[in-house]
Parts: structure tokens; C-alpha cells; sequence
């Protein structure tokens, strides 16, 4: 059961972090978007580590873990809200030169 769990983890944890950043899609797409990135972000892990000699089960579901909650906290600490309010508006008025 431990190789189902660990290739679930692999997917849902980037899935899980990918869904949180995208707050304005519509479900269907916010799925298929969060699953997509998570393969992606599973494949630059997995070929990171082969390209330094490094490859271990044990250590792709600490990057991933580590890349995934990364993603996770940057999407918590800064919201798209607060950056919206600081963009400045525009009023629709017209300036003539």
C-alpha cells in the first residue's frame, strides 16, 4: 500500500498547492490546471534530481513536499486581494492634451 499512497502524495500535494493559487478559474478548469502543473512539477523534481546524482524515492517526496508547501505558503502570505487594492483604479475618465 505504500507505493499507491506515495503516487497519490505525489499528485495531490502540488495538486492541492497549484488549486489554492488559482482562486479565479472555474472548478473544471482549476482541476485540470492543478493537475497538470502537479505532473509538470513532479517531472522538473524527479529530473533535478537525476541531474545531480541524486535520485531516491524517499528523497523526491521530500522535494516535492518542500516545493509544494513552498507554493503553498506564498499563495497563503500574500493573497491576490491585498495586491489588488494597491493597484491604483481607473476612473473611466478620459484626459484630452
Amino acid at each position: 500500500m505504500r507505493g499507491p499512497f506515495a503516487l497519490f502524495f505525489l499528485l495531490a500535494a502540488p495538486a492541492a498547492a497549484i488549486g489554492a493559487a488559482l482562486r479565479g478559474f472555474d472548478p473544471f478548469a482549476r482541476a485540470l490546471t492543478a493537475l497538470a502543473g502537479a505532473v509538470a512539477l513532479d517531472m522538473l523534481a524527479a529530473q533535478g534530481m537525476l541531474a545531480f546524482h541524486r535520485w531516491s524515492w524517499r528523497g523526491g517526496i521530500v522535494a516535492v513536499t518542500a516545493i509544494s508547501l513552498l507554493l503553498l505558503l506564498l499563495v497563503l502570505l500574500r493573497p491576490v486581494e491585498r495586491i489588488l487594492e494597491r493597484t491604483p483604479r481607473r476612473t473611466g475618465k478620459i484626459r484630452s492634451s
